[in-house]
């Protein structure tokens, strides 16, 4: 089959460090990996586009703020497939396979020029996301545009069961799929020495390490994580990697609590390091807030049970279906004390969770990869549309 891969979402570069832009890298090249010809088409990033996935790019326009910024991004999606009509007519492909963007028309306008299926990939409802974290000025017309890709396209693939339901409250037809994200068992199969992983970040050998990787933001949680370290020995720290809008304020916060030379923000990192820092980690957290929403499907928890941690992680959401009895243990959330009792709980059973996690993690890598998620995406395809079948 030939599918192009289309993304117009500006905050979504390739290649990218961020989740999003894993995920958009990671599920192209498992379609690859699964014997297909692939076109990308989407925003470059400030590396060099990856040799070994096809793709047109295009810059982005800048950073704006507010109703600019909502007018970019519109501009963006409109203009997007009378830029790039001529490559993807070129290529022929049999569907458009689109990442769901703000006011993101362009993968349907491309699908019905072409007369081809349009299989919509749904991380979120974003109309709405934007509406309650950052606020939108345009938010009735993102609202009707993104209602309206919902309803016209031939597969809804959402990544959560949570992300289903809300699909289903705005647009009840076509069919829908879920498909949870994954990992790259590959990248996963070797790790370093805890002793050399260390070394290399600067790491006290002899500390008991908590660890987080993601983005800096508010509903990733990483307070309760610094928050947590007050009811945990001395020999306890916590490693951050990643950047993001509120790490001044998480910083404060650590200052505050007393606990400032207990963190260690190791930044923002290349998705390609991350193997490498989760080897320096003991247990790792996922210690998302009580949200009244959560429809995550965290990258993050299959990562670090494929690295072989125990995690400690709220329960909501998708996270209880990831994170096994033998995987780790669920939390309430926005609760300190809480994830400092699981941490205590694994430290003084390590030598049994050094088995439990390592049979999750071989669960992990044999069933979660993101191969397996692209295989399963091509088959809800077929299911619904003749026209992917026959190709």
């Amino acid at each position: 089959m030939r599918i192009t891969v289309l993304c117009a979402d500006l905050g979504v570069r390739v290649p990218g460090d961020k989740g999003a832009s894993v995920h958009l890298l990671s599920i192209t090249r498992a379609f690859i990996d699964a014997g297909h010809e692939v076109l990308l088409v989407g925003v470059a990033g400030r590396d060099p586009a990856p040799p070994d996935v096809p793709a047109v790019l295009f810059p982005h326009p800048g950073r704006a703020t507010g109703l600019r910024r909502e007018m970019r991004k519109l501009h963006f999606n409109t203009s997007l497939p009378m830029r790039v009509g001529e490559s993807i007519r070129a290529f022929r492909p049999d569907v458009i396979y689109e990442r769901l963007a703000l006011f993101g028309t362009a993968g349907a306008a491309v699908a019905r020029a072409l007369d081809v299926p349009h299989v919509l990939e749904v991380n979120a409802l974003l109309a709405r996301e934007e509406s309650d974290w950052r606020g939108l000025h345009m938010g009735k017309l993102a609202r009707r545009l993104e209602e309206q890709v919902l309803r016209s396209a031939t597969l809804r693939v959402a990544v959560s069961a949570e992300v289903a339901a809300d699909i289903r409250e705005v647009a009840p037809d076509p069919p829908l799929e879920v498909v949870p994200n994954g990992l790259d068992a590959d990248r996963f199969r070797s790790l370093p020495p805890r002793a050399v992983a260390r070394e290399a970040h600067g790491i006290d050998p002899d500390a008991v390490v908590l660890g987080f990787v993601g983005a800096l933001r508010p509903w990733h949680g990483v307070g309760h994580a610094i928050d947590a370290l007050r009811e945990l020995p001395a020999d306890t720290i916590l490693v951050v990697a990643g950047d993001g809008p509120i790490r001044a304020d998480l910083e404060e916060r650590a200052r505050a609590q007393g606990v400032s030379d207990r963190v260690r923000f190791l930044g923002q990192l290349p998705h390609s390091e991350i193997p490498g820092v989760l080897a320096t980690f003991d247990i790792a957290l996922a210690p998302y807030p009580a949200l009244e929403r959560f429809s995550f499907s965290p990258l993050k928890a299959y990562e670090y049970i494929g690295a072989g941690l125990p995690v400690v992680a709220s329960d909501v959401g998708q996270l209880r279906e990831i994170v096994t009895e033998e995987a780790g243990l669920l939390v309430e959330p926005s609760n300190p004390t809480a994830i400092a009792e699981a941490c205590t709980r694994i430290r003084r059973q390590s030598d049994s969770w050094v088995a439990r996690s390592q049979a999750a993690r071989a669960h992990v890598l044999a069933t979660h990869g993101w191969t397996g998620r692209a295989n399963d995406i091509i088959a809800a395809l077929e299911e619904v549309s003749p026209h992917a079948a026959v190709a």
